[in-house]
């Protein structure tokens, strides 16, 4: 969640940014075109005065600027406010602004020329022959406003997003755990009970190092395939304690796909189904077989066991842990994996996971 909001100040940090360098380059796009209307305007009309009222053209130019970066500043604190409202502001604003805008264009034309009539530039005349440019200013700002409010706003869902969907995967890892931890209890306290010390003190052990590694791992990062072979093998180990010789473990991730990247402990409620309702039911125990297989440029994964295999009630079977891996590979790669269950041929119960192939992660090792 730090990354996110880390992530988030960046963005809106750049974005204001670039907002102020757009409206920077937009004054100077708008007033230096308006400057070369009104010399085009005066080389038509007054032909004469075209080049001696230049420098008060100028002055009246960067005075326009001046007064609409004000507008701007003002605009600026009002962000919470609707489009509309700040649009009003503007406005208000742009008329109110007229009135000392038509007195400086007036004094400086008398400074310029002395001779001039004040008569023939009435306020009414300067609102049609130049105020409106204001009115016209404010209307091109607002659009480039709009753009910058959508931006942002799309900006803010992303984060949200983000944010929703790391909470997701971090709730759906999390429900895991407690399923988990009764089940070792349950079977410490076995152990404890059948004065069998030495398998509950390696049982405590390596249920400190399974737990240490769930705890450093954080559940929205992805893992390395052999990374989470190893975690699952250190799980069976725990269970091993109880099931002694009944539980038999094989595991096979070839070098060419240890580096592939998966959701971490994705494997762990499949294998605690298999150890739940393929071992212990067994007076024989069985066997747990985790593989991997790269086929047509996708990840396969399976969990094997030789156990009573798939039956009616299937679905049912560690119901709550399943649904999670299913929610937790959406959440993580939408419609891009999939996960299914297999009637083994010889007996048993495959579950098969359908990924695609990333790699290059940073792992951490896990002490087996």
């Amino acid at each position: 969640m730090q990354e996110i909001n880390k992530l988030g100040a960046m963005a809106e940090e750049m974005l204001a940014r670039e907002r102020l360098r757009s409206f920077v380059l937009f004054q100077l796009i708008f007033w230096g075109a308006n400057l070369a209307i009104r010399t085009a305007a005066a080389v038509q009309t007054l032909p004469e005065f075209a080049w001696s009222f230049m420098p008060s053209r100028i002055a009246i130019v960067l005075a326009g600027a001046a007064v609409t970066t004000f507008i701007h500043v003002a605009l600026s604190q009002y962000q919470d406010w609707t489009t509309a409202r700040r649009l009003a502001f503007a406005l208000l604003l742009c008329a109110l602004l007229l009135g000392p805008m038509h007195m400086l264009e007036r004094a400086l034309a008398l400074a310029v020329a002395p001779g001039f009539d004040p008569n023939r530039l009435s306020f009414s005349d300067y609102v049609f022959q130049f105020g409106w440019v204001f009115f016209m200013w404010a209307g091109y700002y607002f659009a480039q406003d709009y753009a910058f409010r959508i931006r942002r706003q799309a900006a803010e869902l992303t984060r949200a997003q983000a944010a929703a969907h790391q909470a997701q995967i971090k709730m759906l890892r999390y429900q895991l755990n407690p399923h988990f931890l009764f089940n070792t209890l349950n079977a410490l306290s076995t152990l404890v009970l059948e004065q069998r010390n030495a398998d509950a003190e390696k049982m405590i052990l390596r249920l400190s190092r399974f737990m240490r590694h769930t705890i450093d791992t954080d559940p929205a990062q992805l893992a390395r395939l052999d990374e989470e072979a190893r975690v699952q093998l250190l799980y069976l180990e725990i269970e091993a304690a109880r099931f002694s010789d009944r539980l038999r473990v094989a595991c096979d991730v070839p070098p060419a796909l240890a580096d592939c990247l998966v959701p971490s402990l994705i494997l762990q409620p499949i294998v605690e189904n298999c150890i739940k309702h393929a071992i212990g039911p067994s007076v024989h125990g069985g066997l747990i077989h985790i593989y991997a297989r790269e086929r047509h440029g996708r990840l396969h994964i399976f969990v094997e066991d030789d156990g009573p295999g798939m039956r009616e009630d299937h679905e049912r079977r560690g119901a709550i842990g399943l649904r999670n891996t299913r929610e937790r590979l959406a959440t993580i790669y939408d419609d891009e994996a999939r996960v299914r269950f297999e009637q083994r041929d010889e007996g048993g119960l495959r579950v098969a996971f359908d990924l695609p192939i990333q790699r290059h992660a940073d792992s951490r090792q896990v002490d087996a």
